[in-house]
């Protein structure tokens, strides 16, 4: 039991690799209230006007767990940690993070929570 807890327990943390590109997409986000949060408006000056208002309704469906409109650190860190556990590997979290770093657009993650389908 002891070797498969800990097996388990390591699958489910993102490397340091990997939260670092999380930590850069959240910084490039332009962060307000001493880094503590992400309005829809830093995220749309972020992903801009090729998948702009499409990303941001999308991201903030699943990150945003209270609906107040920003998004903090740590819904953030928790939703990265809720794809690892839902089975993806750093190695696709880290692609998937490099795309939008690139300028992709958000992706729908397999990962239990789904973007709501906006009616604005």
């Amino acid at each position: 039991v002891g070797w498969w807890a800990s097996r388990r327990s390591r699958e489910g943390r993102l490397s340091p690799a990997v939260q670092a590109k999380a930590d850069d997409l959240w910084q490039k986000m332009s962060p307000v209230n001493g880094g503590k949060a992400v309005t829809r408006e830093g995220a749309a000056k972020f992903f801009g006007h090729k998948f702009g208002k499409l990303s941001v309704d999308a991201m903030f469906d699943e990150v945003d767990v209270n609906h107040d409109q920003e998004m903090t650190k740590e819904e953030w860190d928790a939703f990265w940690l809720g794809v690892k556990t839902a089975g993806y590997t750093n190695e696709s979290i880290a692609e998937e993070l490099d795309n939008m770093l690139g300028g992709c657009a958000w992706v729908d993650w397999r990962d239990g929570r789904a973007p709501a389908h906006s009616e604005k």
